[in-house]
């Protein structure tokens, strides 16, 4: 059965003499709070709870993460909603200031709770004996982990972001904070994570009866963190040094759970990696949900938290509606002819995530598919024909989703370092003799024979090393791979956006646009991106790709503009001279 974490927030009693309208919906601060363990704690909780309540902030991180990729397309039928209005100027390129989905409050609010635990957790110390050393500095660790993972989606999401450390408590307090560039906010964001790193958090271990080892950050989830920075960092500077810092702390987590594997649930098998066996991995990881594979996933029970995000963007917009806001693009209904076809996601039905991922993918007259990853909590058998989307009759209609979205997992870190190791080897090497390709193409390997299961394939299919002889071919198995695996879980974009950096010198990572626009708002800095990325983009429009796609011709268009409200409320603020218009970049 599902353990849930209940982020109650009993006790806290609502005060006249706190502005809240810069604090947490669920809570205000007074002035003799902050007293005993328990008010620390509770704020803790209260930091976790901002990454789920009201669905916000999941729903901004599949839109970021995955919407402009070439997985999913809004939803064919008309919607009568502003959200999908805005999904769909999106996906045709007509990204604005005023886009609902360029709003990036709802992580400030986050960040603001963390930062008011680092803050005034220190004086608790010296007032509550509860309130121990040892006890302040894992709460410090959580809060400096969950600020470090809120900025570095802000960075990849919008590039120049402000940043700050101090906490506020009232609208009288100063708040005007100018952007700073992305290379000093993902520093900042690494010190803080070594900083929690040197804090004895607890392991990856599943323990049911300890909630905290799988719903806050541990130390799997601070190194997972880390080898996502430096991976994303590498591939923008092309710093060998940082890919390698990558496969060191992928190394860490997977020594981890390796050591800390719990025999007995649902038969997780244990050879080189512990990984769900293939008939019990969508059960294990997004029914039962917290498995042994996890490393870091939002809690949701459907009552206390409902996982809007997956049932308005995938499922059903309103109670009883057919569709959501998004499906998924043609190409995960077409098989390729190989692991790396540019027209198809799966290239054979055996690899049950071919079934998993979408509903009605035997529709060969379909133009988009619904998602079913994580929509469908019915399956406690792996599927070995297409699914149909359920009738409302069926009971999966609902409008409470306690489906977790998970952030980080064990094969999403293996192929993390897959695609390191691939960076590292030299641009000659030769898969068949060179150890760093070698060992990138066995983690490639692991994971997909893993999706196909023990039983010999209908169509003999499994990966051969010999297909993917080359650096180039090695650079788009991992990429192909970590779409089949990872797709619908906020990861896509994100990836797409490596691998265009690999392919151009990006722009100055330690200046802002601004900076580099000048006063002219110049866009000759922002270096054109790459045909490759461009072309797998193109794939998921059924016309006017080119055009469409030409609309994000250069790096600035890969970020969101500043939220236009923004602006007008901070004066410091200077939007992404891509979306600048007739104001240039600068605030009126």
């Amino acid at each position: 059965m599902k353990k849930y974490i209940m982020l109650a927030l009993s006790g806290m009693l609502a005060t006249s003499c706190i502005d809240t309208s810069v604090l947490p919906n669920d809570i205000t601060i007074a002035e003799d709070y902050w007293k005993n363990k328990a008010d620390v704690q509770n704020m803790v909780a209260s930091a976790y709870l901002g990454m789920v309540s009201g669905g916000t902030v999941p729903t901004n991180l599949i839109v970021w993460g995955g919407f402009r990729s070439d997985e999913l397309n809004p939803t064919e039928t008309i919607i009568n909603d502003g959200r999908w209005d805005d999904l769909k100027k999106i996906n045709l390129g007509n990204l604005d200031k005023t886009n609902q989905y360029c709003n990036w409050s709802t992580l400030y609010t986050v960040i603001n709770r963390c930062n008011q635990v680092l803050e005034r957790a220190p004086q608790v110390v010296e007032i509550d004996p509860a309130y121990t050393e040892d006890t302040y500095n894992t709460d410090k660790s959580q809060m400096l982990a969950l600020r470090a993972l809120c900025y570095f989606y802000l960075v990849r999401t919008f590039r120049d972001v402000p940043y700050n450390e101090q906490a506020y408590y009232n609208s009288s307090q100063e708040m005007m904070v100018a952007q700073m560039a992305p290379a000093a906010v993902l520093d900042k964001c690494i010190n803080d994570l070594l900083e929690a790193e040197r804090t004895p958090l607890s392991a990856n271990a599943y323990d049911p009866t300890d909630w905290r080892r799988y719903g806050y950050i541990n130390i799997d989830g601070v190194r997972a963190i880390l080898a996502d920075i430096y991976l994303w960092r590498a591939s923008v500077t092309h710093s060998a040094e940082d890919y390698q810092k990558c496969v060191d702390y992928c190394n860490l987590v997977i020594e981890s759970k390796k050591a800390n594997y719990v025999p007995g649930r649902f038969e997780t098998e244990v050879k080189e990696y512990p990984l769900a066996l293939s008939t019990k991995f969508y059960q294990d990881v997004f029914v039962t949900e917290n498995s042994q594979e996890s490393i870091f996933e939002l809690q949701m029970d459907g009552s206390h938290n409902s996982n809007t995000a997956i049932q308005y963007m995938y499922f059903e917009w309103k109670g009883g509606q057919k569709y959501g806001f998004m499906q998924a693009s043609k190409v995960f209904g077409t098989l390729g002819s190989n692991a790396i076809d540019e027209t198809s996601v799966f290239s054979t039905n055996a690899d049950k995530r071919y079934f998993q991922a979408c509903f009605n993918v035997s529709d060969a007259d379909a133009t988009y598919f619904d998602v079913r990853k994580m929509v469908d909590k019915s399956p406690l058998s792996e599927p070995t024909q297409a699914a149909q989307r359920p009738s409302a009759s069926s009971g999966l209609e609902r409008t409470n989703f306690g489906q977790n979205l998970i952030i980080y997992r064990l094969s999403d870190v293996m192929l993390m370092k897959a695609e390191a190791l691939v960076q590292l080897a030299d641009d000659a090497a030769d898969v068949t003799t060179d150890d760093k390709l070698a060992e990138a193409f066995a983690l490639v390997k692991y994971v997909d024979d893993r999706a196909i299961g023990e039983e010999p394939t209908k169509d003999g299919y499994r990966l051969k090393v010999t297909d993917y002889a080359t650096k180039a071919d090695m650079e788009k198995l991992v990429l192909a791979e970590r779409l089949r695996e990872l797709c619908f879980e906020g990861k896509r974009w994100y990836d797409l956006m490596r691998y265009n950096y690999r392919h151009v010198n990006a722009a100055d990572y330690t200046k802002t646009m601004a900076e580099l626009a000048g006063d002219n708002a110049s866009m000759a800095a922002f270096p054109a991106n790459s045909q490759e990325m461009m072309t797998i983009v193109q794939r998921k429009y059924i016309e006017n790709a080119a055009a469409i796609t030409s609309k994000i011709k250069n790096e600035a268009y890969l970020y969101f503009p500043v939220d236009d409200d923004e602006i007008k409320v901070n004066n410091m603020l200077k939007q992404n001279p891509a979306y600048a218009d007739d104001d240039k970049y600068v605030k009126n």
